[in-house]
């Protein structure tokens, strides 16, 4: 299963005179909060060690970390656990409501998100409260 890939918002992001990397923001954060949250698969976990060592050490921002596995997010890189809240949380579309009023309801677009680690933060708190309820519903 294809959750987003960056590319797909290339355009959007061109049209609203934004840099590319911009593109790489919204799912950006998501990427790193399952990295955060070890939700992800144990081979992408191996294999891509060094680059998750940098964002753990908060030596480079999770967009920018989404960015080096070009900007793709699919079951095959989280855990069953990542799959299954991301197929009720991602996939159904919650995150991007979340992010539109946590983070760029006062912007011209979801687009504007500056990559920053006080963003990161909002949208960690939001995914993890979401988490949170998600757990208790499995129980």
């Amino acid at each position: 299963m294809m959750y987003d890939k960056a590319k797909y918002h290339f355009e959007s992001v061109e049209e609203e005179g934004l840099e590319i990397s911009q593109a790489y923001v919204h799912s950006g954060f998501y990427f790193g909060w399952l990295i955060d949250n070890n939700l992800m698969s144990e081979e992408f976990a191996e294999d891509c060690a060094q680059e998750i060592a940098l964002f753990l050490k908060r030596e480079i921002t999770a967009p920018r970390l989404f960015e080096e596995f070009d900007g793709v997010l699919s079951d095959q890189e989280l855990s069953e656990q990542g799959n299954s809240f991301s197929q009720d949380y991602f996939e159904t579309g919650n995150y991007f409501n979340d992010y539109g009023e946590f983070l760029s309801d006062s912007l011209a677009s979801e687009f504007h998100v500056q990559d920053s680690w006080e963003n990161y933060q909002i949208s960690a708190e939001f995914i993890s409260k979401r988490y949170q309820k998600w757990l208790a519903g499995q129980g």
